[in-house]
């Protein structure tokens, strides 16, 4: 049995699911087929993190909360320099109105349609006093939940979810809520990641026209968008880590999940990743431990997401494969060599993990996981 080197890195291997607020890094490490001659020069293991997509800073403010009404702020005392203010939309009837075009896949399947935006609140959007505005990491999910409702969003939301529910029947398509819910995000996902945003976010209008958005930005108009089409959905706050992001309510089907769950102490969350594609519920190990975020519910609505079992069995199985690759580090010892047979599943372990960790589709993430060496070599909850 002929040896192969295998580079498998203690950090790297466990590949911690390496995210940009959590992004899996899709690069396949090693040669398609082993050398032949033995031993071989390691091949490198070129898993890194990709850079971590940063959030505006916000800085303090002596406010204890936002405040949307300027009468109410003066009554209060408060300077109105610091308290959120509508949009103000001039009507003047000549409001002109552009389309932006998005292109994305769901599953296996491709989408296309045009979004008609407002230009001129898309200027009130970028002139207003609310992006100088300063609050506390306590107040961030209260101003976003403001930004997302602002009423002079209706229209522009109205418009865009027209079209997102045309493609939910497209092509005789017919999605369920949970399908319905996963294409939505994956539209959101697959926009243009961009972090050089001055002061505070976009508005959703703006990341409709820009066509690109930054973590907390696509969170908004995620956000938005799923709270209008009656999903239960909060905004995922993460102060030390500046950075937020979207949840969808979910009821759990055991009291030992296999990812995190985040609560506001009546309902169940889960995350949901925005500036890129990956199922529902996964996140960047370092979410695992990091402080409980501000759970701040938007809207409504009542749907939450039934396939939350299906994902969880995945992302157990995901970290089966994350304890097996730690087993072929050791087994390779000093010479950080492997059999045949070991090398192979080791090639089979990288390269499920990376689909499974940047597809939309569970359901072929599931099978991609059935037909690895996992079964072989350990307990495969998907293969049950």
């Amino acid at each position: 049995m002929r040896s192969i080197a295998v580079a498998v890195v203690t950090g790297i291997l466990l590949i911690a699911i390496v995210f940009c607020t959590g992004c899996i890094v899709a690069k396949n490490p090693f040669s398609a087929s082993p050398p032949t001659t033995t031993p071989a020069p390691s091949p490198t293991l070129s898993l890194s993190p990709s850079p971590s997509p940063a959030m505006v800073p916000v800085t303090e403010s002596t406010l204890s909360a936002p405040v949307a009404n300027q009468a109410l702020a003066s009554s209060m005392g408060i300077d109105t320099l610091h308290v959120y203010q509508d949009l103000n939309v001039p009507q003047t009837g000549t409001n002109k109105t552009v389309t932006r075009t998005f292109d994305f896949v769901y599953r296996e399947d491709n989408y296309s349609f045009e979004v008609p935006v407002d230009t001129s609140l898309y200027t009130a959007a970028q002139t207003s006093p609310n992006k100088q505005l300063t609050f506390t990491s306590s107040e961030q999910g209260e101003f976003y939940r403001q930004m997302m409702t602002d009423p002079a969003m209706d229209a522009f939301y109205t418009d865009l979810v027209k079209e997102l529910r045309r493609e939910r029947y497209n092509k005789g398509l017919n999605l369920t809520d949970d399908e319905y819910l996963e294409m939505l995000i994956s539209f959101v996902q697959q926009i243009k990641y961009d972090n050089t945003t001055s002061g505070n976010p976009r508005y959703p209008v703006e990341v409709i026209y820009d066509k690109m958005g930054d973590c907390d930005e696509k969170a908004i108009l995620l956000n938005g968008i799923l709270s209008r089409e009656g999903y239960d959905v909060a905004l995922l706050v993460f102060p030390t880590m500046k950075h937020a992001t979207s949840g969808i309510r979910i009821h759990l089907p055991t009291n030992k999940p296999s990812f995190r769950v985040f609560s506001d102490g009546q309902r169940d969350y889960v995350y949901i990743e925005t500036t890129r594609t990956r199922l529902i519920g996964f996140y960047s190990d370092e979410y695992e431990t990091v402080p409980e975020p501000l759970v701040v519910p938007v809207g409504n609505g009542t749907l939450h997401y039934g396939k939350i079992n299906y994902v969880m069995t995945i992302f157990a199985d995901v970290k089966a494969i994350e304890r097996q690759l730690r087993i072929l580090e050791a087994k390779a010892g000093p010479s950080r060599t492997l059999s045949q047979d070991d090398y192979n599943a080791a090639m089979s372990y990288i390269k499920t993990y990376n689909f499974v960790g940047n597809t939309n589709d569970r359901e072929a993430a599931m099978m991609t996981i059935r037909n690895s060496e996992l079964r072989h070599n350990s307990v495969c909850l998907s293969c049950g």
